[in-house]
């Protein structure tokens, strides 16, 4: 009987003291932009979802996340290149940008063509833009 507990606690305490913890290196949080929706007083001439996709460079690349709050479909444009539409009230939908270290900008429309919102930001390896689409 005692060799078992002596035994049991040895276990116990090998596992105690050779324990180890992992740590990763804290993730940066995600930059946040709340973008409100403005009349559209132009049409730009952008391409539409028949223009032929642009090759992909391998230089890097930074992530662009949509929230669409609004009731509306709503076309994005990321460098002048059509990248898709959002459904209503999107979450999370994620665009890859593929020019690191510049300015990127991007564009998103409803279907419907009545409001617009439109920014650029700085993209490089360790951004992560969450974009909120409102009213």
């Amino acid at each position: 009987m005692k060799k078992l507990v002596f035994m049991t606690l040895t276990v116990i305490g090998l596992s105690v003291v050779f324990g180890t913890t992992a740590s990763a290196q804290a993730k940066p949080a995600p930059k946040k932009v709340a973008v409100e929706a403005q009349p559209v007083k132009e049409k730009k001439d952008l391409p539409g979802p028949d223009a032929a996709p642009r090759e992909k460079s391998t230089r890097g690349y930074c992530y662009v996340y949509f929230d669409n709050f609004t009731g509306n479909y709503v076309d994005v444009w990321v460098e002048n290149i059509y990248q898709g539409r959002l459904s209503p009230y999107a979450k999370s939908v994620r665009i890859d940008v593929w020019v690191p270290g510049n300015w990127t900008k991007w564009y998103a429309q409803t279907t419907d063509g009545s409001l617009y919102w439109s920014n650029s930001s700085y993209c490089n390896d360790s951004r992560v833009f969450t974009l909120n689409l409102k009213r």
